[in-house]
This record gives structure tokens, C-alpha cells and sequence, in this order.
């Protein structure tokens, strides 16, 4: 599912080591990501940004380094 490949990048980038990773908060290098699906989000590629949008910022709501369906 897309929750899960989100889940797997965002691991991803969690575990890896990046140059100058100590100057982002935390001491680390984190992503959050939202994510919708077509056509159960969304039957047109705007709306499916737009509720991918809003998840993501739920995600960054929540306290970052998460994914958030829509």
C-alpha cells in the first residue's frame, strides 16, 4: 500500500547518516509524508494533492517523522 512505501522512505531516511545532520533539530534528518490514493482520496490529481497536503501537515501536527493517510 502507499501508507506502507511511505513508511519504508521515511525509515530510510531516519536510518541514514547525512552530512551535517547535527545542525537539524533533533540532531537528525527526518521526513513526515502524506499520503492519498486514487480513486478512493480523489478522482482528479488536484484533489488527491490536496488531501495529500492535509495529511502531511497532520503529520507535522502530530509531532513529524510520521506518515499520515489521508
Amino acid at each position: 500500500s502507499g501508507l506502507e512505501a511511505a513508511e519504508k522512505i521515511r525509515s530510510a531516511v531516519e536510518a541514514q547518516r547525512f552530512p551535517h545532520a547535527e545542525s537539524q533539530p533533533d540532531g537528525r534528518l527526518t521526513i513526515s509524508l502524506g499520503v492519498a490514493a486514487f480513486p478512493g482520496d480523489g478522482a482528479e490529481a488536484r484533489e488527491l494533492i490536496h488531501k495529500a497536503d492535509q495529511a502531511l501537515y497532520a503529520a507535522k501536527r502530530a509531532g513529524r517523522n510520521q506518515v499520515s493517510g489521508a
